[in-house]
């Protein structure tokens, strides 16, 4: 018993021995650890003249001729952008909505003739494919800018021009102006800024939302088809190609504008560049391929239903008239949905989880409308609750 309490008393300073090194250990890995910070972030001060190289190759590699360039129209507008020009929210939710006769909202109509000027100008924007806005890398400039504001009430403001035009008979002015609409969006999305990406990905989606109703309802030829069909967004996914320029342009500008310590923090919250891609990515197949893929869609029930006066039993019938791809949900990278109902349809992605919940948890509706489903909804469901006769 002896020896082994000596033999503990003589391994105790072995372990204290073991334990100061230990922490001697830390110590340094805890002084290099600072020691490395300190260089790395000396080293992007060194570093940021090549920084600047880098954005200014970009700069130089984004830009166009004036000639060419949508950008300078749009800049024209906002000189003189003031957002009393907007319909006031009582009237801009009733006129975006749902198409409109000027009869029934004399206040818009007089506001839609105080602003024919802006909307000529966004038709002339649109007609041109390219768009370089100025990339501003210094974000002490940043709240100077306004293209992203504007563009989405510019689109907004066309989309109420647009009901207007349907309602009155004018369609192919308000085809002309949903293929404006996605062309502004098409232009914001041409910078390599992830907020112009956004902001470009809203305006679409603006178009190609409200767009569903004219096709499947509108009083639309086949020529009105076919020009509505052009003006849909391919449906192809090269959002790698997109990202890596995105990820390059917003890299540099942290570099640029945030110390190594202030990255190191967005990094810890999750809120790297590539943090923030990867969330967006969802947005990206939603708005992008999930939206444009079911308008193709919806052009080709249209077309059976035309020839044939009703609509098709399963999506096969009209299998052949578009390609494969325009077929398969982006989400779960299956089929989507296809429901007769009584006097229509239902048509809808499963969602990631592949499953059918018939629009339910992470469904996504592609038609009816939404909030015209969710009146239905709410129709049966009265009509379920009301007491019924008891046959006798």
């Amino acid at each position: 018993m002896v020896k082994k309490n000596q033999q503990t008393e003589k391994e105790k300073p072995g372990s204290g021995q073991r334990m100061a090194k230990w922490i001697w250990f830390v110590a340094i890995a805890i002084l290099a650890l600072a020691i490395g910070c300190y260089f790395l972030s000396k080293t992007d001060l060194l570093n940021s003249q090549t920084v600047d190289e880098q954005l200014a190759a970009i700069q130089a590699a984004h830009a166009i001729p004036d000639a060419e360039n949508a950008a300078i129209i749009y800049n024209q507008l906002l000189e003189n952008y003031d957002e009393s020009e907007f319909p006031p929210d009582s009237l801009s939710i009733e006129v975006r909505r749902q198409p409109w006769l000027s009869k029934d909202y004399p206040e818009g109509a007089e506001w839609l003739k105080d602003i024919q000027d802006i909307i000529s100008t966004l038709l002339e924007a649109s007609k041109k494919e390219k768009c370089r806005f100025p990339i501003i890398t210094d974000v002490q400039q940043m709240s100077g800018q306004m293209e992203d504001r504007a563009m989405r009430r510019w689109a907004r403001l066309l989309i109420s021009a647009v009901n207007n035009d349907i309602a009155e008979g004018r369609i192919d002015a308000g085809i002309q102006k949903y293929k404006c609409i996605i062309r502004m969006g098409n232009h914001l999305c041409q910078q390599p800024v992830l907020l112009d990406y956004l902001v470009g990905f809203a305006v679409e989606d603006l178009a190609l939302g409200s767009m569903k109703t004219l096709i499947l309802e509108g009083d639309v030829s086949e020529e009105h088809l076919k020009a509505i069909e052009a003006a849909i967004p391919q449906s192809k996914d090269n959002w790698a190609e997109v990202s890596s320029k995105i990820i390059e342009f917003e890299s540099l500008f942290e570099r640029k504008n945030y110390n190594l310590f202030d990255r190191l923090k967005l990094g810890w919250q999750g809120m790297r560049v590539e943090d923030n891609i990867e969330r967006m990515q969802d947005g990206h197949l939603r708005r992008q391929l999930w939206r444009c893929r079911g308008n193709r869609i919806l052009i080709a029930l249209r077309r059976y239903r035309n020839k044939s006066g009703r609509w098709p039993e399963s999506l096969d019938i009209i299998q052949s008239s578009l390609q494969a791809e325009i077929f398969v949900d982006p989400f779960n990278n299956g089929s989507f949905v296809y429901k007769l109902t009584s006097d229509s349809f239902k048509l809808y992605s499963k969602g990631k989880n592949n499953i059918d919940e018939d629009e339910y948890e992470d469904d996504w509706t592609i038609w009816p409308p939404v909030s015209r489903k969710t009146k239905n909804e709410k129709a049966d469901t009265q009509q379920s609750n009301t007491p019924k006769e008891v046959v006798k």
